[in-house]
C-alpha cells in the first residue's frame, strides 16, 4: 500500500486523457461535483488524471491509481473501469454513499481531505452482467429535478454504476430507445426488455392497423429487427432474443391465422430466434445474446421444443415476488421450479428478479417488496448453488421505494456473498441511513413483513401496495353493477358470489390491521421523538411510506367490505347510514395515503408520486366517494336533507319549517362527520 498522501481540494482539478471520450466526461463531471461537495477550502493546486490504458493487462473493468509527483492517475483498460475508479474514490476517500441521490445523503465537509489509500480495487464478481432493468418507470418518467427529467435518468445510472452494474435496461419500450444513448455514455452496456427483442419498435406502434402476425407480415417484423440493431452500432449491447406479443403477451394472442397447438407455437418461435441470431452475428458479431425463458417460453423449453444456439445465455425470471418458480399469470398459476432445469446443453444462464415488480394486481410498486430482503438473499444463493449467475437483471422499478432491496441484490453479485439474515441485513441499512435510534428501526422495519397479508397458499404469495386498491376498485364496480362479480380476482377468489368472495378477502385481511395500526402509531411517535431532520426525512420517505400504503390501503379495503355486508343486511333505509358512514372511513383512510404524499418534509419528493398511474391512489379515492355517494342516494332523500334534519339538526329547528331550508345540503364528508358524532355509541 502506497503511503504518501494526496490533498484533495477546492483545488484539485479532474481531467481526463480523451476529450471525446463521453464516458470518460461523465466521469470526470461526477468527480468534479464530489469534491465540491465534499470540500471547502482551496489548498494547492493539484490535478487527478483519468486515464484509458489499452496497454495494460488487467481485467478490463480494474482500474488502478498512481500517485507521481503530486498527481493522481486513474487508469483502466476501459472506460467503464476508469468510471468504476471514479466511484471508488467518492465512495470511499470522499464518503459518497452510493444511494446519495435517493436518500439525500449528507456528506461531511471538510476543508480538505487526504488520501493515503491507494489500494482501492474492484470488488471480485461471481455475476459477470450485473444489470439494472428500470420498469414501470411511470414516477420517473414524468417527474423533474433540477428542472430536468433528463437529470434525474443521469443519476439513475450514476447509482446503477455506483453498486456495481455494467449493463442497463434503460426503462420500457419508447423509454428505453430514448435513453440508451445517455445510459452507454455512462459505460453502461444496453441490454433489452424480453418484449421487444433486439430492442425493436414495437410492431403495433409502427404499423398500427395491421395485425401484428409474424406469419403475414415476416419482412416487415425482419425490418424493424435490423433498424433496431443498426441504431445500436456503436454501443454495447446484449441482445435480446425471443418473440412475445404486443404489450408483453403470448404473440398468438395477437395473431388468429392459423390454431395454435403447442408445436406450431414452437416452430413460429424457432425460426425467429434462428434469424434473429444470425442477424446479430451479421451486423455485431462480438455481441453477447440472451433468451428470456419466460412465461410461454417456460413451458416449450421443459417440453423440450426450443431450439437454441448453445453460445445463447439463458435468463430464467423469478415470480416477481423473490422466489425462484415461474411467475403467476392471472389465474394460471404453475410455480415451475426454475433451478432444477437440466441443462444438457451446458448454456450460460442467469436471473431476472425483482425489487419492484407490477403485475397489476397483487404486488409493490409505491413501497417495499412484500418479501423481505432476507428471503431474497436465501433465494438468489439457491440461484448461485445452482450456477445461474452469468447474468442478473433486477426489475428496479423506480429505485427509490426499493433500495432496501436494491442494495441486497447489489450485494450478491459478488463472489463472497453468503446468505444473510434480516437483522444482519436490516442493522446495516439502518446503521448506514440513520443516526439514531437504530435499535427500534431495526424492529419496525421487521414488523412491516410480520404484517404483510398472505394471499395465497403458498408463504411467498404475500400481498404488496396494489392489493387493496386494485381489490377496491373491482369491488365497487362489481357492487354497482347487476349482478356483478368481481373481475380479474379468479387468483384470489372464486366462491360464487360476491358476497362469497368478500367474507373470504375480510378474513384474509381483518386480521393483520391491528399489526399495522401498532406500527404506523410507533412510526409517528418516532418522526416526532426523532431530533435530527435527516433522520426524519429518510423515515418518511422509506419505511413510514411504505407502511401506509400497506395499513391505509389494507384498512380501508376492510370498511368497505363491511359496508357492503351492512348494505346486504340492512331492514330499513336508515340502516344505510352505517354503511354510509363505513364507506366514509374507507374514503378517509385511503385519503391519508395522498395527505402522507402531500406533507412529504422534503420538499424534492412531494411531487415524485404524482404518476402513479398502477396503483392509481386518487382514482381508488375517488371511485370510494363516488360509493359513498351512491349510498346516501340509497338511504337519503333525492334533497339529501333528511339524514340531516333527523340526526343532525336540533329537534327543534329539525320540527320549526317556516323556510324548507336555510343552506345548502352538507357535504358527503361533512354529513358523515355530523353523524358519527351523534351516533357514536351505536357504531
Amino acid at each position: 500500500m502506497t503511503t504518501a498522501g494526496f490533498e484533495i481540494s477546492r483545488n484539485t482539478q479532474v481531467t481526463i486523457s480523451d476529450v471525446t471520450n463521453p464516458i470518460l466526461k461523465n466521469a470526470q463531471a461526477i468527480l468534479q461535483r464530489d469534491i465540491s461537495k465534499t470540500t471547502f477550502a482551496g489548498k494547492e493546486q493539484n490535478e487527478i488524471c483519468l486515464v484509458l490504458d489499452h496497454d495494460t493487462a488487467s481485467q478490463s473493468e480494474r482500474y488502478y491509481f498512481n500517485l507521481k509527483e503530486g498527481k493522481v492517475t486513474i487508469k483502466s483498460k476501459s472506460s467503464i473501469g476508469v468510471m468504476y475508479g471514479v466511484l471508488a474514490v467518492s465512495r470511499s476517500v470522499l464518503g459518497i454513499d452510493d444511494f446519495w441521490y435517493w436518500m439525500d445523503t449528507p456528506v461531511d465537509r471538510k476543508e480538505s481531505i487526504l488520501w493515503t489509500n491507494f489500494n482501492l480495487n474492484l470488488p471480485k464478481y461471481k455475476t459477470k452482467y450485473r444489470g439494472w432493468f428500470i420498469n414501470d418507470e411511470l414516477l420517473l418518467m414524468k417527474w423533474e429535478d433540477h428542472d430536468s427529467n433528463s437529470y434525474v435518468w443521469q443519476r439513475a445510472f450514476e447509482t446503477a454504476l455506483r453498486v456495481g452494474c455494467n449493463v442497463i435496461i434503460p426503462g420500457t419500450d419508447l423509454t428505453s430507445h430514448k435513453n440508451r444513448q445517455t445510459a452507454s455514455e455512462y459505460g453502461l452496456i444496453i441490454a433489452q426488455h424480453h418484449a421487444e427483442p433486439l430492442g425493436a419498435a414495437m410492431f403495433a406502434r409502427k404499423y398500427p392497423n395491421l395485425t401484428a402476425s409474424y406469419i403475414k407480415y415476416p419482412n416487415l417484423f425482419r425490418q424493424l429487427w435490423k433498424d433496431a440493431i443498426l441504431a445500436q452500432q456503436g454501443l454495447k449491447v446484449v441482445y435480446s432474443l425471443g418473440f412475445r406479443g404486443q404489450g408483453d403477451k403470448p404473440f398468438w394472442e395477437d395473431d388468429d391465422s392459423r390454431e395454435w397447438t403447442k408445436k406450431a407455437i414452437s416452430r413460429v418461435i424457432n425460426q425467429i430466434i434462428k434469424e434473429q441470431y444470425e442477424m446479430v452475428k451479421k451486423y455485431d458479431p462480438d455481441a453477447p445474446m440472451a433468451i428470456n425463458i419466460y412465461g410461454e417460453l417456460t413451458g416449450l423449453y421443459r417440453d423440450g421444443l426450443l431450439e437454441l444456439p448453445d453460445d445463447v445465455i439463458e435468463i430464467w425470471a423469478d415470480s416477481g415476488y423473490g422466489k425462484m418458480v415461474s411467475r403467476r399469470q392471472g389465474i394460471d398459476n404453475p410455480r415451475v421450479p426454475i433451478l432444477n432445469v437440466p441443462n444438457p446443453h451446458h448454456r450460460q444462464r442467469g436471473l431476472y428478479c425483482h425489487a419492484g415488480f407490477h403485475d397489476l394486481q397483487a404486488s409493490n410498486f409505491l413501497g417495499l417488496m412484500s418479501n423481505s430482503p432476507a428471503f431474497v438473499s436465501s433465494e438468489l444463493c439457491k440461484a448461485r448453488q445452482n450456477n445461474m449467475d452469468t447474468i442478473e437483471l433486477v426489475n428496479t422499478g423506480n429505485i427509490k421505494p426499493h433500495i432496501l432491496h436494491l442494495r441486497e441484490y447489489a450485494k450478491s453479485w459478488r463472489e463472497d456473498y453468503q446468505e444473510r439474515s434480516l437483522t444482519e441485513i436490516l442493522s446495516e441499512y439502518v446503521e448506514t441511513y440513520y443516526s439514531e435510534s437504530r435499535g427500534r428501526l431495526v424492529q419496525y422495519y421487521k414488523q412491516y413483513w410480520e404484517n404483510v397479508v398472505q394471499y395465497g397458499e403458498y408463504e411467498d404469495e404475500t400481498a404488496g401496495d396494489e392489493f387493496a386498491p386494485f381489490l377496491i376498485r373491482r369491488i365497487i364496480q362489481a357492487w354497482v353493477t347487476p349482478n356483478g362479480k368481481l373481475t380479474d380476482a379468479g387468483w384470489l377468489v372464486n366462491e360464487g358470489s360476491l358476497s362469497a368472495d368478500l367474507k373470504k378477502i375480510k378474513a384474509m385481511v381483518e386480521p393483520s390491521l391491528p399489526g399495522w395500526a401498532a406500527l404506523i402509531r410507533n412510526l409517528e411517535i418516532l418522526l416526532l421523538e426523532m431530533k435530527d431532520q435527516h433522520n426524519r426525512n429518510v423515515l418518511y420517505g422509506d419505511l413510514y411510506m411504505s407502511a401506509i400504503n400497506q395499513s391505509a390501503g389494507l384498512h380501508a379495503l376492510v370498511n368497505l367490505i363491511k359496508a357492503y355486508e351492512t348494505t346486504q343486511e340492512a331492514h330499513e333505509k336508515d340502516d344505510l347510514i352505517y354503511a354510509f358512514l363505513q364507506a366514509d372511513n374507507a374514503v378517509r383512510m385511503m385519503n391519508k395515503i395522498l395527505v402522507v404524499i402531500k406533507n412529504n418534509p422534503s420538499p424534492k419528493w412531494r411531487d415524485f408520486y404524482e404518476n402513479d398511474a398502477d396503483n392509481d391512489v386518487p382514482l381508488t379515492v375517488k371511485k370510494l366517494k363516488f360509493l359513498r355517494q351512491y349510498l346516501r342516494n340509497l338511504g337519503d332523500t333525492a334533497d339529501e336533507d333528511d339524514w340531516e334534519r333527523r340526526f343532525v339538526k336540533l329537534p327543534g329547528d329539525a320540527r320549526v319549517m317556516t323556510l324548507w331550508t336555510t343552506h345548502r345540503e352538507m357535504s358527503d364528508a361533512k354529513l358523515a362527520d355530523k353523524l358519527r358524532e351523534i351516533l357514536i355509541d351505536k357504531l
